[in-house]
């Protein structure tokens, strides 16, 4: 026989190699059996918390093996013993028939066992399986070496299987994570891909529907609950989808909270039933949602490509699919709900926004974009106090394009901010020339796009303009939309505190506009606040006007200013006096005007 050091230096060679093989494991086993004139050997590794084991590997001096992949289930009490027995005798136990107790033959072939040692497997404090040596022959006397060496050997091969073990679970959680989303356990996008290029096969008698989902809002649950609520929010709906959709052939996450999905229906569903279908189960399922994430406005944002031929390309579709939703989601408004089939016409709209945001820089360069000016006024005597700047592009053959042509499409893509800063020089300037020039000076309201609040640059900008052109503070007022001073909260409050530290004055824009304007106004150190175009309707019914009434109210009380916008009626100038609205603006008393015409307007007032 091998001596027992050598025996070991042999087997720990083997183990302690970095590749991992079950051949490793059956040549240790048969090394150890040859050198202890064993008959068997059985490893038996823990599978479940449900008190099984199975059979991982045996070794026979005959060659056989008839248990390997059986598994054994054990009652509470052996189970216990088991786990009680690190450390202790219950974790190295001896057996042979002279002893005259019973034997656990089912853990080892029958009418085998003559002699046995059964030693336990821990890594750490966990019971991971046990190893059983046996002997054919009854009455062997095991010697102090032989134990010694067993136990040395079972500490090798535990080892050994719990790095192997570890290592075989992360190949296959990579494996896995190549393939399915880590999140959601949804297809990733390219096997999606390949599920819906097997289903074009299926095209003959029915269509596909390839859909596009968002959700608006969906960043709060992560700002408000946390990432890891907003992973759950991920993983229900990812569960919700195959639960509501019975047409569903595959579905992914392709980012965020960005899903696709593919669809099956037959050919005589029409576009008109296919989108009813899709927004009844939308609406469903979000208002499911917004039972538990009730203060976050959820929407759902849909855009569906419908596939009726095996010829269309497949990531094209997908990008029509996209293309859809963008729209839905940014024209809500505008077509009355949040589902949206892609039109080749989405791809010239999108086209145009990218000829813009490149036509941007140059034609701030060439003097392309230009200002005018619209009065604000006293309610009652029409007597002009202040004006708003309104930018305006005159563009190739485009007479001119107004902000609602292009300020979107520049806050999306951030180069607003160029903008902004061209506008407030442009005021900045004026005011410094007709101060030099001893012409009329009123205040001038500029408006804050919400990219600033993600920059954090306005505050030196604006304090370097002051340094330039040395003007009053109190000629300027910055008007921020309800919108962002609810999403940006603490920094738009931290903004404005540093704009009227300047001297500057600051109004909440927009006012009423349907976000949480009573939070905002306990919250924000304000001079002011305009009452939005959403309130000031051509028509005021009578609840109409006890909105305004009361947005009215509560701004004199607060000892706001309180300008109205969106004024174009004498009724509802009569109605905003009634009201004691102070200040009003809009095309009642005058159009946006250029500063000379502005001018004019003043000196004819003043006469």
């Amino acid at each position: 026989m091998i001596s027992g050091n050598s025996l070991l230096d042999d087997i720990t060679e083997k183990m302690t190699s970095t590749e991992y093989d079950d051949e490793k494991v059956d040549i240790s086993l048969a090394v150890i059996g040859e050198s202890l004139n064993l008959a068997y050997i059985a490893v038996k590794e823990v599978v479940s918390e449900n008190h099984v084991l199975c059979c991982t590997y045996e070794w026979s001096a005959d060659g056989k093996r008839d248990l390997l992949n059986n598994e054994s289930r054990f009652s509470d009490d052996i189970w216990d013993r088991w786990l009680s027995g690190k450390g202790s005798s219950a974790g190295f136990w001896e057996w042979n028939l002279e002893m005259g107790v019973p034997c656990p033959l089912k853990l080892i072939q029958k009418n085998l066992a003559g002699s046995i040692i059964h030693i336990q497997m821990f890594k750490g404090d966990n019971f991971i399986g046990c190893i059983d040596f046996v002997d054919n022959k009854p009455g062997r006397k095991w010697s102090t070496n032989e134990r010694a060496l067993i136990v040395r050997f079972n500490d090798l091969l535990c080892e050994y299987l719990s790095k192997w073990h570890e290592n075989k679970k992360a190949i296959t959680s990579d494996i896995i994570s190549s393939v399915y989303d880590h999140t959601t356990r949804l297809p990733r996008y390219e096997l999606f891909c390949m599920e819906v290029e097997e289903s074009f096969k299926e095209l003959e008698n029915s269509q596909l529907v390839i859909l596009s989902v968002d959700f608006t809002n969906f960043k709060f649950i992560n700002e408000k609950y946390g990432h890891e609520e907003g992973d759950l929010f991920l993983e229900n709906v990812a569960k919700n989808i195959y639960a509501y959709t019975k047409w569903l052939i595959s579905c992914c996450r392709s980012h965020s909270d960005n899903f696709l999905m593919v669809c099956k229906c037959d050919k005589i569903y029409t576009k008109a039933r296919i989108i009813n279908t899709i927004e009844d189960i939308s609406r469903d399922f979000v208002n499911r949602l917004s039972e538990k994430y009730f203060d976050c406005n959820l929407c759902v944002n849909i855009g569906v490509h419908i596939i009726r031929s095996n010829t269309e390309n497949i990531e094209q579709c997908i990008s029509n699919a996209n293309l859809a939703r963008k729209f839905a989601k940014k024209k809500k408004h505008e077509y009355g709900h949040s589902c949206l089939t892609y039109d080749p016409a989405m791809a010239f709209e999108l086209k145009r926004q990218a000829e813009y945001i490149s036509d941007m820089k140059k034609g701030i360069e060439s003097g392309e974009f230009f200002l005018e000016f619209q009065p604000q006024v006293m309610t009652d005597t029409l007597e002009i106090i202040g004006a708003e700047a309104l930018i305006r592009w005159k563009k190739d053959n485009y007479n001119r394009l107004m902000p609602d042509d292009f300020i979107q499409i520049f806050e999306r893509d951030g180069c607003i901010i160029k903008m902004d800063y061209y506008v407030y020089e442009q005021v900045f300037k004026l005011i410094s020339e007709r101060m030099r020039d001893n012409k009329p000076l009123f205040p001038i309201s500029i408006n804050v796009s919400i990219v600033h609040f993600y920059e954090n640059k306005l505050i030196s900008f604006i304090g370097s303009l002051l340094q330039k052109y040395a003007i009053k503070p109190e000629y300027i007022n910055f008007e921020i939309d309800e919108r962002i001073a609810v999403m940006k909260m603490d920094n738009v409050s931290n903004i404005i505190d540093e704009l009227r530290a300047m001297g500057f004055r600051v109004y909440i824009d927009n006012f009423g506009s349907g976000y949480s304007a009573l939070n905002t106004l306990t919250r924000l150190n304000v001079d002011g606040i305009k009452i939005g175009r959403t309130l000031m309707k051509k028509d005021l019914d009578r609840n109409d006007q006890i909105i305004i009434q009361c947005v009215v109210n509560m701004g004199n009380k607060l000892s706001l200013e309180v300008l109205a916008e969106g004024v174009e009626t004498a009724e509802q100038r009569a109605f905003l006096i009634k009201s004691s609205c102070e200040y009003m603006q809009g095309n009642y008393f005058s159009r946006p005007l250029s500063i000379e015409a502005l001018d004019a307007l003043i000196e004819k007032q003043s006469l």
